[in-house]
């Protein structure tokens, strides 16, 4: 009970922030924290509010006089805490392709590679896309990971990541692309040994980004979040920041920033 009425109080707070955000009641100035959700990833996400994402978060919004609420929260659950119930304000970790009611900052706070996954003891070779050839390949259905025209390999698609793992360890693919955490997840849940098998990465990452609801008081966090962002770059901070955690700052924030400056 003293759960749901806090999430209560949570939305009631937001609801009039965003009411007086509309009616011109609100600038940044009124603005005194923000709430972001996101699972648990460790060193991006940690529960202790360490990790390049929640560090991140508030070298951008804490010198504009703006404390961070982060919470920890299963990322389904989440997505709806924000888009649903609109408990929080933004969620880290989604695409810009996203079919849920977000809206984004100009720049991308990670990039994201999938994984290819095989069992050692075949000793395949990772070369790049040209190991894939002639294979069997899985992935999620859905997933279309590279196009039609990029697949001289035999696909074999599944619903789950742990049905993957499954086929991998009967032979029954060579390759099986899918998000290291989904994969760390699957073999956990099974007990599985992950030394049995050996890693690489795809090529081309895929950006994400922090997904922001699509309300008048975002547009204001997410100026924010664009002009500190321009900030940390040109003083170094952003590039310290994410060797700190050794993680790379996505090309397109970089390409982006330099053009910037031009």
């Amino acid at each position: 009970m003293h759960r749901l009425l806090t999430l209560i109080a949570l939305f009631l707070c937001f609801s009039v922030q965003a009411e007086n955000t509309s009616t011109g009641l609100y600038d940044q100035k009124h603005i005194k924290s923000i709430s972001i959700v996101a699972p648990e990833w460790e060193g991006f996400t940690n529960r202790d509010g360490s990790g390049l994402y929640w560090e991140l978060l508030k070298a951008i919004y804490e010198p504009e006089g703006i404390r961070l609420r982060y919470a920890i929260v299963p990322w389904n659950r989440a997505m709806k805490m924000v888009t649903r119930y609109q408990v929080y304000s933004a969620i880290v970790g989604e695409y810009l392709d996203s079919e849920e009611p977000l809206i984004f900052p100009q720049f991308a706070i990670d990039v994201e590679y999938l994984s290819v996954l095989t069992r050692s003891e075949r000793g395949l070779p990772w070369q790049g896309l040209s190991s894939l050839s002639g294979k069997k390949v899985g992935w999620i259905k859905g997933y279309d990971v590279l196009p039609d025209e990029q697949r001289d390999f035999e696909l074999v698609e599944y619903r789950t990541t742990a049905a993957g793992l499954e086929l991998l360890a009967d032979g029954r693919i060579d390759y099986m692309i899918d998000e290291w955490d989904e994969i760390a997840a699957a073999a956990a849940a099974k007990s599985e040994d992950m030394g049995l098998y050996t890693f690489n990465e795809m090529p081309d990452g895929t950006d994400v980004y922090v997904g922001f609801l699509d309300s008048p008081l975002s547009a204001i966090y997410i100026s924010i979040y664009n002009k500190r962002m321009r900030e940390l770059y040109h003083s170094k901070q952003l590039q310290q920041l994410y060797e700190k955690y050794e993680a790379e700052i996505p090309q397109s924030v970089i390409d982006n920033l330099q053009a910037d400056s031009n």
